[in-house]
């Protein structure tokens, strides 16, 4: 068996995982299960367009819930009345980053698109019932759904990370340095812009964005590359760097 990595071990945590949080897991779907409900009876929907409303439901559901599921991945590790028992483990740092990745990415849209489901089918029997147009059945192969999740697990990593980072209030520490973050990159980019186009003034900017597009026809496709890249790279690092800051702790306990 792979001394940092095994299959079997990562079975297990998620398995454990699972038993200890399922009944917040089924309390939390009830409740949302009788919103949505809720929500369908006083809305007005036109026939056949209730796609979009449970697409909508599962984008809030996953975004709300996956975020702060996210900032409270590694809640034992920063709980000294269960961190001894969680560095103790017998698993790996990956194996434990691995896990509750899995659980809030994976896990949790593969979950919620079939809890999104079963509800739109409960809400279509219910709608059957009653006079009027009702809504459809939830598609969970909508190409609509795709970009959702995409969106999801980037603003993901940024919590999964603060999670493994900050020791306390993940959520609210993680949000204030993103935002400081995004205001720090937005002043940098403005002085940037101001600096280099200094002599037309900065009210030439959007002239020559407007030129350089016209002008060179692989700049679009260039963009879309380093676009790609950051959506793909920057999650991935994220998730590396809280697997690093496991495994420190893990080491500087002598676990």
């Amino acid at each position: 068996m792979n001394e940092h990595f095994s299959l079997e071990r990562l079975w297990w945590l998620l398995r454990a995982d699972l038993a200890s949080g399922y009944r917040s897991l089924l309390t939390i779907s009830g409740a949302l299960a009788g919103v949505i409900l809720i929500a369908a009876l006083i809305s007005f929907e036109i026939p056949g367009s209730g796609q979009g409303f449970f697409v909508s439901w599962y984008g809030g559901m996953l975004y709300i819930w996956g975020i702060i599921a996210s900032s409270r991945a590694f809640s034992e590790l920063h709980d000294k009345n269960r961190n001894q028992a969680y560095l103790l483990l017998p698993a790996s740092a990956i194996e434990k980053t691995v896990a509750r990745l899995l659980a809030v990415t994976v896990g949790l849209s593969v979950y919620l698109l079939i809890f999104t489901t079963a509800v739109s089918l409960v809400v279509a029997g219910v709608f059957g019932l009653l006079p009027g147009p009702g809504y459809g059945v939830f598609n969970p192969l909508d190409p609509s759904i795709w970009p959702v999740i995409t969106g999801y697990l980037f603003l993901q990593s940024f919590y999964f990370l603060g999670a493994a980072w900050f020791r306390r209030r993940h959520f609210i520490k993680t949000t204030l340095a993103i935002t400081v973050a995004g205001i720090g990159l937005g002043l940098l980019a403005f002085l940037t812009l101001r600096i280099v186009f200094a002599p037309e003034g900065i009210a030439d900017v959007g002239n020559f964005v407007a030129r350089a597009l016209g002008s060179y026809q692989g700049l679009l496709q260039m963009l879309e590359s380093i676009r790609t890249v950051f959506v793909i790279g920057l999650p991935v690092a994220f998730w590396c760097i809280a697997w690093l800051r496991v495994r420190e702790t893990q080491v500087s306990d002598g676990i």
